[in-house]
């Protein structure tokens, strides 16, 4: 008997499941990134710092480190994004009467302005859709998406990795 694996009866119906998620996972990408890319030539500010702004427009008073866990940023990238929005007279930052250390993040009027006449473009239109699913299929997508992740290298900018010998180089 032979010790080689076996291969699936079902290899045809893979490869068109293959298929099918493949052009399903760049269809996703190539429509959020126009989606974006329109937003962005909009208001001239990146995606991230809209992103930024609604979280901040949905929880008015959140703190950056909230905002960083929210949005999968670090602290530090956190506080780049919100000194660029304070800049652009979007948010405005204030001290907490409770505790003077603490920093509570507001939207200005400027900034809700933005938010209104952006509302349903590229910011939240991924949150939109995911919460017209059913629980069953969010189930379904949270845990193939998070498998996936799982299998594709992990992205840190300015390193580029030397497959060959493993190296970083930045």
């Amino acid at each position: 008997m032979s010790s080689a694996p076996r291969k699936s009866v079902n290899t045809g119906a893979r490869s068109e499941l293959e298929n099918r998620a493949l052009l399903s996972a760049r269809a996703l990408v190539d429509r959020m990134r126009a989606l974006y890319r329109e937003l962005e030539r909009q208001t001239g500010a990146p995606i991230t710092q809209h992103r930024a702004l609604a979280c901040i427009g949905a929880e008015p008073g959140i703190t950056a480190s909230t905002l960083a866990e929210q949005l999968g940023m670090q602290r530090p990238a956190v506080s780049h994004v919100l000194k660029n929005l304070t800049a652009r007279g979007w948010i405005e930052r204030r001290r907490s009467s409770d505790d003077q250390r603490s920093v509570r993040i507001f939207v200005t009027a400027e900034g809700q302005k933005l938010l209104s006449a952006t509302a349903g473009s590229a910011v939240g239109t991924l949150q939109r859709a995911v919460l017209s699913l059913d629980t069953a299929k969010l189930a379904q997508l949270a845990i193939g998406l998070e498998t996936l992740i799982g299998f594709l290298p992990d992205v840190h900018p300015g390193v580029v990795r030397d497959r060959k010998r493993g190296a970083r180089h930045r």
